[in-house]
């Protein structure tokens, strides 16, 4: 998986941002840049929720890995706020991140620091197949263009790296070998638990 992750690197330059939008109705025009500057947000949490999960990997493959998915996030951003002023042709208002997507990520990120690591990757594995998977994808049938049909299969194949890891941490924490090492662990203090 590393190997892959090393390899599937791409540029947002590497996207040709020459070309022009389809045609499209103010309310739909407004809606699309909105999704995308929504977007931006959310991948910088999952750019952020990825760095907690490589600080806390004990394993040095792990830890790469982990550190690679960082990197994608933050180009998924990139290409999400590039989206949005791309889409943004005719400038009917000034679009901001959703504010309560705002308030929430730097909690959401200390919990998944302070949480159990099992139960950190459970909510990360659900935001990235909810937010990215369901998200991204209905973005994209919404938008209904060859830029943005290109940018989400890139984006998607990242996450398609990243869901399997997401459910092979998934499988570990269910395991035997997981459970005896917890086992045999300390237990937190009652104030941590």
């Amino acid at each position: 998986m590393l190997e892959k992750c090393r390899r599937e690197q791409w540029d947002p330059d590497d996207l040709d941002w020459t070309g022009k939008p389809r045609p499209m109705s103010p309310a739909d025009e407004i809606a699309i840049v909105q999704y995308f500057t929504d977007m931006a947000g959310i991948e910088l949490l999952a750019q952020a929720l990825f760095a907690v999960q490589a600080e806390r990997a004990e394993d040095p493959v792990l830890r790469e890995i982990f550190q690679s998915f960082v990197r994608d996030e933050a180009r998924h951003a990139d290409v999400a706020a590039r989206l949005a002023r791309y889409y943004d042709v005719h400038r009917y208002k000034k679009y901001d991140r959703n504010a309560s997507l705002q308030k929430f990520a730097p909690h959401f990120v200390a919990a998944a620091r302070h949480l159990s690591a099992e139960i950190a990757n459970g909510y990360i594995t659900a935001g990235e197949l909810v937010l990215d998977v369901a998200l991204l994808r209905s973005i994209n049938d919404h938008v209904r263009d060859e830029m943005s049909q290109r940018t989400m299969d890139l984006v998607n194949r990242d996450e398609s790296r990243h869901i399997a890891v997401d459910f092979r941490m998934v499988e570990y924490y269910g395991s035997r070998e997981y459970d005896e090492r917890r086992r045999t662990q300390p237990k937190p203090a009652w104030a941590d638990r």
